[in-house]
């Protein structure tokens, strides 16, 4: 499995970086999300409660999946900026 960092930018307002990755995976499944949060994690020297990866979708007919993944500054501002998840009942 081949990760490629395809674009990088970083969001002053909001304190993080936000990634866009491209991941090659021939005969492979698509890669989950935790194989890519432990990715990041190695890369960036930070705590996996800081990554939020927002999907990872595969190419129709490729052996490629997009990614698009944000890191904070701080685990404090994961919890200020993105949505929780609505748990019903």
């Amino acid at each position: 499995m081949e990760i490629t960092i395809q674009e990088e930018k970083y969001n002053p307002f909001l304190k993080r970086k936000e990634l866009k990755i491209l991941v090659k995976h021939e005969n492979e499944a698509t890669p989950s999300k935790e194989l890519i949060k432990n990715f990041l994690k190695e890369k960036f020297k930070v705590d996996d409660s800081q990554i939020k990866i927002d999907y990872a979708l595969s190419k129709i007919g490729l052996a490629e999946s997009l990614v698009k993944a944000k890191i904070y500054d701080e685990k404090i501002e994961v919890n200020k900026v993105e949505a929780q998840p609505v748990k019903s009942e």
